[in-house]
């Protein structure tokens, strides 16, 4: 037996018993110090009445792994370990690592890049917007221009010369044919005819839309009223119808020359001017002779257009039978030729009137015998100027005469003339007309 042995029974079993203990309360202190300092507050449960008990009630195994079964005195002997658990648990201290701030990442170019094309793409819709709506405002507008009026009968309305669109709007407006002058300034001058609207009396169809009314002013398909002139007026005559005529404007400011005018039917528009009308018959006049003048007989003693114009106005006034007028035209041809007077009393009465009125009684044998510039009983030739208006008629039969011998011509007392070539046949004529002529009274 060892010398040191020491003896049976005496401090083994406070050996074998402390060694656990040391063991345990090494453990305690390893696990202690690996406890956080760090309390997390929002974790901590003073009224966990579990936790609570645990803790009062337990102890570490030899190992040290946390028992149930440690005794009041172990506890008293170590009250700092204990007592740290003990609170920890209490407060269910939580010893997860404190995180660490993620570092915020740059903006990456593609983000970058999406921020442009998405106010691109903000700027883009809001442009189609507007252009939507915009459209949705025309085609409101246009439906307008394309409503009926409410008129059940046509309708005349004017266009005097010189009026612009808002004149014209107005009076449409005024008329119940359109329902707003606004819109149809705005409509017309959209498409560019505010200053195609020309001016005539226009028919307005009933139910008819803005859009139908515009056209009609600009396609300028007006009411054409006539005025006749007779042929062999005198131009005095010619104006004083024209002065009265009621659809005809503005004052005549000059006398046309006797003999310039054309007589003819002419159309014109309600508003027209007298002056314009005077105007195209003179074109008219000297249109249609310089187109004939070239076809004129080869032996025709006629120098210009203006005795061509003169001899013509003779004709017109010595018979109003068309058929007659070359034969009346060849007399007087004839004469000149022959150096012989023309002896024709319209010519007479010319000199008397001026062309100013009409004679409405019998040439007196002193006014016949009167030497005055148009007396062609005492004048050698043509007057100075023509005594009327010819139309186109005595016109072509003086520059194309009838090829015949006659020199003579008188009344027959039915409207017409007979002729003869000899004066002594001539006087027979007369006798025969003064016989009927005393015969009907």
């Amino acid at each position: 037996m060892p010398e040191n042995q020491p003896p049976e029974n005496s401090n083994v079993e406070n050996q074998t018993t402390e060694q656990p203990v040391a063991n345990g309360f090494n453990a305690r202190r390893e696990f202690a110090a690996v406890l956080p300092t760090h309390i997390d507050e929002e974790s901590v449960n003073p009224t966990d009445e579990n936790s609570s008990a645990v803790a009062d009630n337990g102890q570490f195994s030899p190992d040290g792994h946390f028992s149930a079964q440690a005794n009041a005195d172990e506890l008293h002997e170590r009250p700092g370990i204990f007592a740290n658990y003990k609170m920890k648990r209490q407060l269910k201290i939580k010893t997860k690592p404190p995180k660490t701030p993620k570092a915020a990442k740059p903006a990456s170019k593609a983000k970058k890049g999406g921020g442009v094309w998405g106010a691109l793409s903000s700027f883009i819709t809001m442009i189609v917007v507007l252009v939507l709506i915009v459209a949705g405002v025309w085609l409101a507008t246009i439906q307008l221009f394309e409503v009926k009026n409410d008129q059940p009968a046509e309708s005349l309305f004017l266009v005097r010369s010189g009026d612009n669109l808002t004149k014209i709007s107005q009076r449409l407006e005024q008329q119940k044919l359109i329902s707003s002058q606004d819109l149809y300034k705005f409509l017309v001058s959209w498409e560019g005819n505010d200053t195609r609207l020309k001016a005539g009396e226009y028919i307005i169809p009933p139910n008819a839309t803005m859009r139908d009314i515009m056209n009609i002013f600009v396609g300028g398909q007006s009411i054409q009223h006539k005025i006749t002139f007779a042929e062999g007026l005198t131009t005095q005559q010619i104006l004083d119808k024209l002065k009265i005529a009621p659809l005809l404007t503005g004052e005549i400011k000059y006398t046309p020359a006797e003999g310039s005018l054309m007589p003819e039917t002419y159309l014109f528009e309600n508003g027209s001017s007298r002056t314009a009308i005077l105007a195209e018959m003179e074109k008219s006049q000297k249109r249609f002779l310089a187109d004939l003048w070239d076809t004129r007989a080869k032996d025709l003693p006629l120098k210009s257009m203006e005795e061509v114009v003169i001899l013509a106005s003779i004709v017109e006034k010595e018979t109003g039978v068309a058929r007659e007028r070359p034969q009346v035209a060849a007399v007087f041809v004839n004469r000149i030729l022959q150096k012989m007077r023309l002896q024709s009393d319209p010519t007479i009465i010319y000199g008397i009137t001026k062309g100013a009125y009409i004679l409405d009684r019998q040439l007196r044998k002193s006014e016949i015998k009167a030497k005055t510039a148009y007396n062609t009983y005492v004048i050698n030739g043509l007057p100075p100027t023509p005594i009327a208006n010819p139309g186109k008629q005595a016109i072509l039969a003086v520059l194309n005469p009838a090829d015949v011998d006659f020199l003579y011509f008188v009344a027959d007392g039915t409207g017409g003339h007979v002729f003869a070539k000899t004066y002594k046949q001539h006087q027979k004529n007369v006798k025969k007309l003064r016989a009927l002529e005393k015969a009907n009274k």
